[in-house]
């Protein structure tokens, strides 16, 4: 007759091949979170709660022929005993396994059934990637200590330097030089949100030709398409337009240091009254906004998120990371002035790196500072 010892041995593998074939779904494509799982067409099907609970499960699994046959050999004890002993080896199984594991979740879903709950979970696009829980470096150093070393890095730097970043996992954060800086391009996110507020807001109606207008703006980062955005938010007028914007910016809790005074390249949008400026926390906070979909839906972010993931101006904050790094980025150029604000999906943490620089006397200097200290970021928090 086969033993106690052989059925938990038995009942040991099965618990395993159940892992590994689990593991291997997950691999597909599908994500079991807290009580739901969504396919890319929004679909969705009931899962089991929680890894935990299915190791609950699985470890108190028993054939009927095995519960009537360890009721005439064990006592209830026993049977406890051995119960606590699979779950234990399935758990340092799991450890092993899981620990650090990546898996892809489709993220396309309707409104309707809420917000996606589960592990560590965050979204570019139309996609979502979850990490199990494992230690990742800046979890173990403070970043605080990155806030020192990019403040001893740019302070060999010519020039201006005003730089921000915000850890999306933890809600840690620091800004270096908070103060208004020349914003060149970046101002277009602030475009940006301000139409999305109209069209919510039915001021400006959504059609395919102003659709085509702000993704010009922020993919390509053209001029001339942004200074068309300000004349139609301005019912034909660009100051009114950039009036328009200036509302937005205040409206939605942004700083009094960022503030649109101009339109792009072209003396008719001038007010003469200075020239646009961002602070670099108002930068970060407004990914973070898009990010995190606080002011606008669902589809609109996703839509916001996928311009500027679309970005053509690769060179800068993109440009310090590893290849195959998600970076959704806008930058900015003027004479003696170059930025970048992205947000980064990295694999062990989204964040929110945002670099003004301004006054420096070689720009390909600069450039390759900013590089240089997207890259600092990425190694500090992966």
């Amino acid at each position: 007759m086969e033993g106690k010892s052989d059925r938990r041995k038995k009942k040991i593998l099965l618990l395993t091949g159940c892992v590994l074939l689990g593991t291997w779904i997950l691999g597909a494509g599908v994500c079991a979170s807290e009580s739901e799982t969504y396919y890319e067409d929004g679909s969705v099907f009931h899962v089991s709660a929680s890894l935990s609970d299915a190791i609950a499960l699985l470890s108190g699994v028993e054939t009927e022929a095995e519960t009537e046959e360890e009721a005439e050999t064990e006592t209830e004890t026993e049977a406890v005993d051995d119960t606590d002993e699979a779950r234990q080896a399935l758990e340092a199984f799991l450890e092993d396994v899981y620990l650090g594991a990546d898996f892809q979740i489709p993220m396309a879903m309707p409104e309707e059934y809420g917000t996606l709950e589960g592990p560590v979970t965050y979204s570019y696009g139309r996609l979502s990637i979850g990490k199990a829980e494992r230690v990742h470096p800046w979890e173990q150093e403070q970043i605080e200590n990155l806030e020192a070393l990019i403040r001893t890095t740019i302070a060999d730097y010519d020039g201006t330097w005003s730089v921000y970043v915000k850890n999306l996992n933890t809600d840690e954060s620091f800004v270096i030089n908070d103060q208004p800086m020349k914003s060149a391009s970046v101002m277009k996110l602030f475009i940006m949100g301000t139409v999305y507020t109209a069209f919510e807001e039915g001021e400006l109606e959504r059609t395919s030709e102003i659709m085509y207008l702000v993704n010009k703006m922020i993919s390509s980062s053209g001029n001339i398409v942004a200074n068309q955005l300000l004349y139609l938010l301005g019912d034909s007028s660009y100051a009114d337009g950039i009036a328009k914007v200036n509302e937005f910016i205040q409206s939605h809790g942004y700083s009094e240091m960022t503030v649109e005074y101009n339109g792009f390249d072209d003396p008719a949008t001038n007010s003469g009254d200075g020239t646009n400026q961002v602070a670099a926390k108002d930068v970060g906070k407004f990914l973070e906004d898009i990010y995190r979909r606080t002011w606008m839906s669902r589809a609109d972010s996703n839509e916001m998120e996928e311009m500027l993931l679309a970005q053509d101006i690769r060179y800068k904050i993109p440009a310090g990371l590893p290849d195959g790094v998600l970076c959704a980025n806008k930058s900015g150029e003027l004479i003696a002035t170059e930025n970048d604000a992205a947000i980064i999906y990295s694999d062990a943490c989204d964040y929110i790196l945002v670099v003004l620089s301004d006054g420096w006397s070689d720009s390909d200097t600069a450039i390759s500072q900013i590089a240089s200290l997207s890259t600092l970021v990425y190694e500090f928090f992966n």
